[in-house]
Order: structure tokens, then C-alpha cells, then sequence
């Protein structure tokens, strides 16, 4: 953390209403592709996890009702959940979320801690 007076903070207050459809829309295409069968992993808990995550996202709307934090929480948790059942359309599914999150390429590798916290990419 700075301690510059005039640096920017690290986490922001608000989120793009653009990376919200775009959250909303990646979201949409993993519980249609979860209604499809396509996440049959064995872990029936991971493909619950991803649905509700996946299903707030979806009802987030247009004004981004929900904080900037909780938003980005649900995309990293549905995010990070994809990457762990590993399939080419769930990598695919988890790249949309990275591409909304600003995250940039991560490797398929999980992330444990929200970059936007961290000042990072």
C-alpha cells in the first residue's frame, strides 16, 4: 500500500457498467452450459457453487445494485471453480471472466487473492 497523498486507491468504488453486462453475459453462457451437462464433474458441491455464484451475477442488472467487492467475489469464485474442472469450454468460460475482471492472462492458474485488493495485475 502507498502512502503517497496522491495515489490512486487500489480497490475502486464502482465497476464499468460495460464489465457488468460483460460479467452478466459469461455468467449466463456458464449456467446455460451447466444446464447442458456440460460441467459433469464428479463434485456435484463445485457445479452447485458455480450455478448460485453464476445465477447472482446474472441478477446483478444494469445498475450494478451490488458492490463493486461482491461482484468481483462471485466472478473470482465462479472464475476460479472453472478453471479447476479444467475442460476446454470451462477454460474458455473463465477466460470471458478474466477478459471482464481486467485480470489479463493468468495461465489457467487459480487466483486465491482479488488483484483489484492488491493493486496488481
Amino acid at each position: 500500500m502507498s502512502t503517497s497523498h496522491d495515489s490512486e486507491p487500489a480497490v475502486h468504488a464502482e465497476i464499468d457498467p460495460v464489465d457488468i453486462d460483460r460479467l452478466r453475459v459469461a455468467a449466463h453462457h456458464v449456467l446455460r452450459w451447466t444446464d447442458e451437462g456440460g460441467a459433469d464433474d464428479p463434485d456435484i458441491a463445485r457445479v452447485d457453487l458455480i450455478r448460485q455464484h453464476a445465477g447472482t451475477l446474472v441478477d446483478l442488472g444494469t445498475g450494478a445494485a451490488d458492490p463493486f467487492a461482491a461482484a468481483r467475489s462471485h466472478a473470482l469464485t465462479v472464475r476460479n471453480e472453472l478453471v479447476e474442472i479444467g475442460t476446454e469450454r470451462s477454460l474458455t468460460l473463465a477466460v470471458w471472466f478474466d477478459d471482464a475482471l481486467g485480470l489479463g492472462r493468468r495461465g489457467g492458474e487459480a487466483i486465491t487473492s482479488d488483484p483489484a485488493e492488491r493493486g496488481t495485475d
